[in-house]
């Protein structure tokens, strides 16, 4: 036995050394040799030759290549796995025959989380039952079959799952043994992508053909490959039907013109296209359709054909048409008009409301608060909304604000607000119409300010209609008039208003013919009140017309002037006194009154001044005459009101004795140019309540008197 085995291993031997012959043989021959070179270079049997050349092409060692009837063998040009297996990106495991583990690389241990040094040499039943269970190793370990095996296998391990592409390869090795190599791929991504894949294009069939909205392909002339079940309803049309029509047989022409426009557009790079069009049913209604033309192109970019999806807009072209006639409506509107979001910012602003708060560009006043256009306000937007429940119930709620234009020009506007609703009830916006009412504001002001002043004048005021009806009449109408009864004038006739004072109402007619011919009527009328004292009343009536000349109202003025009759009666009576009273007084005297009026000018004062008393009463001209004839005269009527600081500094030789002023002056052009001394004086002329009414003058001679005194002074010097 013993003898039979060395045998055996020196035949191995002899065998190994004769296959290390012929590799090296066939290394210096790289281009090959056939089985005859081979054996005459080696001096051996050429059925050995061929016995040896087929171990080392079964190993894999030397390849064969056939040229003709001859058979050349080289060296095979390979890689040793060995080196390989740690630069693949696939997982890859060697088994010998009976199972063990030879070869292993890192990336297969890192997939299933194994230890290289604790794995290699042991059998592959010592693995997990995870991966025995997913691999079967022994089902193709023990194959009869010489083929490769391509198989997809799934690892489970724990609470996941992954893919496997597994390589199975039938392997001989250098020294003639047989065994399996498993070439493993995670393609756990490529097979979840496949999945959901298949499963969007089950979805997207089921969502194509359960779509509303129209899906249809075409090539680039248009006939049509594939359509949706809304499309083919659409047009009453079975798919078998409607398939090989054209696109452009189904819409306008000016909408085929533009899809024709916008696929020859299409490219790879710009591949969508939209437009919207007008399509004609074969019900022979209209409907608008957005349409979305998208190209589909190959790998090398060349179009294969177009996807078109068109979604029925007509609801929204028609709600677009009513905006844009609303919008215009409202752009248009004379009405400022605003919309406010309910945090109380401005979102749009028609051209009256730009041109009311002095703006030129919307987009100044776009987000604008509502509080920035009613800044004189105590009050807050806030507080309108919240404190207003018409805004709420769409009543809307109107007040008025003050505010503050671009330039800074104050404005008062009244604002009317109300809600915007949706259609489930909601506000959604508010919307406020302004009114410029800074012209009417003035207007009751400046009404308010004179129904104030006419309440309040002393004169008596009233408005009769063109009916004759009294519309107004204020408190001092109704004093004077107080035989009416009640007090009460208003919406009665005038003619009940006058009918209590027999002068007035006699004088109708003439009231009424001055007014028709003149336009007014002044007079005076004389009565007796109810207690028998005498009573005075200054009458005035007036047409009042309006822009266009069109009667509008008669006005009645009315004054009691009884106090002011007796005042000038009894001036008048003072006036005739002083008079007669100056003409009795020897100097030159004169009188003006408190307007600066000559009232009196006696006979001296025409002796000193040439001119006659005539002449003067009634005019200003004292002055002019006084200084014409002497400018020495200091005219002293005119000093009383005068301040007396100015006084002393301008007349410093006047002198002011109780109410009267006094002075002395030289006035050389008297008595034949001899000269004459004058003494002048004036005081003020008052009434009974101490009221200055005038002012006298008077000039008296002092010239005798002037040199008797001179005369003594010498003599007592002397």
């Amino acid at each position: 036995m013993f003898m039979i085995k060395a045998l055996r291993t020196s035949i191995m031997v002899e065998d190994g050394e004769f296959l290390n012959r012929i590799r090296g043989l066939l290394k210096i021959y790289p281009r090959g040799l056939t089985i005859s070179e081979i054996s005459q270079r080696l001096k051996c049997n050429r059925n050995s030759v061929a016995k040896y050349l087929e171990i080392l092409q079964i190993s894999g060692t030397v390849e064969m290549q056939q040229m003709g009837a001859a058979k050349v063998f080289y060296v095979s040009q390979r890689v040793p796995i060995s080196s390989l297996l740690g630069f693949t990106k696939e997982g890859i495991m060697v088994l010998s025959s009976d199972g063990r583990i030879i070869q292993i690389n890192e990336r297969f241990c890192r997939m299933f989380d194994l230890d290289s040094t604790g794995v290699s040499g042991m059998s592959y039943e010592t693995l997990s039952d995870e991966i025995l269970e997913a691999f079967s190793f022994g089902t193709y370990l023990n194959s009869d079959s010489e083929s490769e095996h391509t198989t997809v296998v799934t690892f489970s391990k724990y609470d996941w799952r992954r893919y496997f592409k597994v390589k199975y390869i039938k392997t001989v090795f250098d020294d003639g043994r047989s065994g399996l190599t498993l070439i493993v791929e995670d393609v756990t991504l490529e097979t979840e992508m496949e999945e959901r894949l298949r499963m969007s294009e089950a979805r997207y069939r089921g969502i194509v053909e359960d779509q509303t909205e129209l899906i249809c392909r075409y090539n680039q002339e248009g006939i049509i490959t594939f359509a949706n079940g809304a499309f083919c309803r659409l047009f009453r049309m079975n798919p078998a039907e409607l398939v090989h029509h054209s696109i452009f047989e189904y819409i306008m022409p000016d909408a085929a013109q533009q899809l024709q426009d916008g696929m020859n557009s299409c490219s790879s790079f710009s591949p969508v296209f939209e437009f919207e069009f007008e399509l004609l049913l074969p019900s022979d209604k209209k409907r608008w359709y957005h349409w979305v033309n998208r190209v589909l192109c190959d790998d090398h970019g060349t179009v294969i054909e177009f996807q078109g999806v068109g979604r029925d807009i007509t609801d929204r072209k028609h709600t677009e048409l009513e905006l844009l006639i609303k919008s215009h409506a409202m752009d248009s509107s004379i009405v400022p008009i605003g919309l406010v979001s309910l945090e109380g910012k401005m979102t749009y602003v028609n051209r009256a409301f730009l041109n009311l708060w002095g703006y030129a560009d919307l987009n100044d006043v776009i987000g604008l608060p509502f509080d920035h256009f009613s800044k004189g306000n105590d009050y807050s937007f806030s507080d309108i909304i919240g404190e207003n429940t018409g805004i709420k119930k769409k009543e809307g709620h109107t007040t008025d604000i003050s505010g503050i234009k671009r330039d800074g020009t104050p404005i008062q506007a009244s604002v009317t607000i109300s809600g915007v609703y949706n259609q489930s009830n909601e506000p959604i916006c508010l919307i406020a119409y302004f009114y410029d009412v800074t012209h009417w504001v003035r207007i009751l002001r400046e009404l308010e300010i004179k129904d104030t002043a006419m309440a309040y004048s002393y004169e008596g005021m009233a408005i009769i209609s063109p009916e004759g009806v009294v519309m107004y009449a204020n408190p001092s109408f109704k004093r004077i008039f107080s035989r009416v009864p009640d007090g009460t004038p208003e919406n009665r006739p005038i003619e009940w208003t006058l009918s209590f004072y027999p002068h007035i109402i006699g004088s109708l007619p003439d009231i009424r013919s001055s007014l028709h011919e003149k336009g007014n009527y002044t007079r005076v009328f004389s009565d007796v009140d109810e207690k028998g004292d005498c009573l005075v009343i200054q009458l005035h009536l007036s047409r009042v017309l309006d822009k266009n000349g069109s009667y509008l109202c008669t006005l009645i003025s009315v004054l009691d002037i009884t106090n002011q009759k007796a005042i000038e009666e009894s001036l008048a009576l003072m006036v005739d006194q002083l008079e007669g009273t100056v003409e009795q007084i020897g100097d030159p005297t004169f009188i003006i009154s408190r307007d600066r009026m000559v009232v009196a000018w006696n006979e001296p004062m025409e002796t000193l001044t040439g001119i006659r008393k005539l002449d003067v009463i009634g005019s200003s001209r004292y002055q002019d005459i006084i200084l014409s004839v002497s400018p020495s005269i200091p005219v002293l009527v005119d000093l009383f009101d005068l301040p007396p600081k100015d006084l002393i500094q301008k007349f410093p030789h006047v002198s002011r004795v109780g109410n009267s002023f006094y002075t002395e002056a030289f006035v050389s052009n008297l008595h034949d140019g001899k000269g004459t001394y004058v003494w002048v004086k004036a005081s003020p002329i008052v009434d009974t309540s101490g009221k200055v009414i005038g002012y006298i003058q008077n000039i008296k001679d002092m010239t005798n008197w002037k040199r008797a005194v001179e005369s003594v002074s010498s003599r007592i010097l002397s």
